[in-house]
């Protein structure tokens, strides 16, 4: 298990798409709450991800991917073995891109994909969906 620390940006992934989030403080032992900042979605597979989001650094407005300011998003609870450290610093470059472009798009479509996203990601980690579990619940504070 890695160790986080308030302050500290993290992500989850599933498929295409990837979470960054700012921790904000462990809720128990095995849960951590966090502040989502931005959703990129069309990430290449493998390990091109991390170029994909480094080139599109360099030129946001050329890029493929899609991004959402998450700034209006709710904070999350999560369990904190989904969480990997982001120790890259291009997706800061995407953050500020998104938070002065003027055509970063309404809040409702990014809070839309945001739940989409946390929805695919529970499922992923809950397939038996039909039985209730209440050390399981999906939490979403704000």
């Amino acid at each position: 298990m890695i160790s986080i620390n308030p302050g500290q940006i993290v992500y989850l992934e599933y498929l295409d798409q990837r979470l960054y989030a700012e921790a904000i403080q462990l809720a128990g032992s095995i849960r951590l709450w966090c502040r989502p900042l931005m959703l990129v979605g069309h990430l290449p597979c493998g390990p091109q991800q991390q170029q994909a989001i480094a080139e599109a650094a360099t030129d946001p407005q050329a890029s493929e991917l899609e991004l959402y300011d998450l700034k209006t998003a709710p904070d999350l609870v999560w369990p904190m073995d989904r969480f990997k450290m982001a120790y890259d610093t291009d997706f800061f470059a995407l953050l500020f891109y998104l938070r002065i472009a003027d055509d970063s798009g309404p809040d409702d479509l990014a809070k839309q994909q945001f739940q989409h996203f946390l929805h695919m990601c529970w499922s992923q980690d809950n397939p038996d969906n039909d039985y209730p579990q209440k050390s399981r619940k999906l939490i979403s504070i704000r």
